[in-house]
């Protein structure tokens, strides 16, 4: 079995910096985006590069002044980078030897974007398997802030993977190079994505039978407290539709790509089963995705059309009352 250094990259605009920092650094109290956290187990968290100041929005901004750098409303201000590797080729690895390892990676960063542009490197043990996140402010040699030229978009990406690989590989030669993206057509999906579809199908159960309870003519508060409870789920609902399309899309396109290239490894006679085999598990979050948003669709269908209008509406009008309530307060 094939074991990879996974490195990730995201970008982050103003907006979203302050969330991050407070997941990274376990600021929150419950962290309902990601049940998989052990928060008994967040004390064995630790740092290989300390934030001066663990309030990212601040630190960001901080470093953006002391250079100077002109920052648009839009400007990408952070580089949200994740840094693993296979799980059981990381867990099997002493602490120490697991330690050993994330230093080699922020090496590598310290290199390519410079120390002083580290926002935070922070290894979380308190997961399934240990690993890395990684901010730093996208701050060129000549003081600009930009996100494109340091990264180069999505061609500049795989390059940066290839460092990332050739860099660990020297200490790791048990490490392979991972299929690139534009090779195995992954698609990338966005975690909220996958939030929405995990909440929902959390509550599969509790769905249906509020759905059943609509059915019951006879029992008018059970019909009432039913809808009621499917109002709570109703903007997850219109979101999943949306989103089933998207990776519905994604999926249809991948389809086209990977038949192409079997084709053409077919052609060229290159042994497929490794290939076909790495395509598949490079693609499998996409595709479990997508059944599990095909069958809570499914689920929704089974709402009277009537009903569904009427959860709608409520919908709206919390919407409206919310909205209306806000205004006001600021107002005040």
């Amino acid at each position: 079995m094939a074991n990879y250094a996974i490195m990730r990259m995201g970008k982050r605009k103003m907006a979203a910096v302050g969330k991050i920092g407070k997941h990274h650094e376990r600021e929150k109290e419950i962290y309902k985006s990601n049940p998989n956290i052990d928060q008994e187990r967040t004390k064995d968290n630790y740092h290989i590069i300390r934030p001066k100041d663990t309030n990212y929005r601040r630190a960001v901004l901080n470093r953006i002044e002391q250079v100077g750098c002109r920052r648009r409303k839009d400007s990408v201000v952070l580089q949200d980078c994740f840094i693993g590797a296979t799980p059981e080729w990381i867990k099997a690895k002493e602490p120490w030897e697991q330690k050993d390892f994330f230093r080699e990676a922020v090496a590598f960063f310290e290199k390519k974007i410079g120390y002083e542009n580290i926002i935070s490197a922070v290894v979380h043990m308190d997961e399934a398997t240990p690993h890395m996140h990684l901010c730093f402010v996208p701050i060129t040699d000549q003081g600009r802030l930009s996100s494109k030229d340091i990264i180069g978009g999505p061609t500049g990406l795989v390059k940066w993977q290839d460092e990332f690989y050739e860099h660990m590989s020297r200490k790791y030669p048990d490490l392979t190079r991972g299929t690139p993206a534009r090779v195995s057509h992954r698609k990338h999906i966005p975690a909220y994505m996958f939030k929405c579809a995990g909440e929902l199908y959390k509550h599969y159960d509790e769905i249906l039978s509020a759905i059943n309870d609509i059915g019951m003519i006879k029992n008018g508060q059970k019909k009432e407290a039913a809808i009621a409870l499917l109002g709570k789920y109703a903007p997850e609902m219109v979101r999943l539709k949306n989103q089933l399309q998207t990776t519905n899309e994604h999926i249809e396109d991948l389809e086209r790509s990977l038949d192409s290239e079997i084709s053409r490894n077919r052609n060229l006679g290159e042994d497929l089963s490794e290939k076909e085999k790495e395509l598949k598990e490079a693609n499998k979050a996409l595709y479990d995705l997508n059944r599990q948003q095909k069958e809570l669709d499914q689920l929704f269908m089974k709402i009277p059309e009537d009903n569904m209008q009427e959860i709608m509406r409520q919908q709206r009008e919390r919407k409206s009352n919310k909205r209306k309530y806000k205004e006001g307060r600021e107002r005040e």
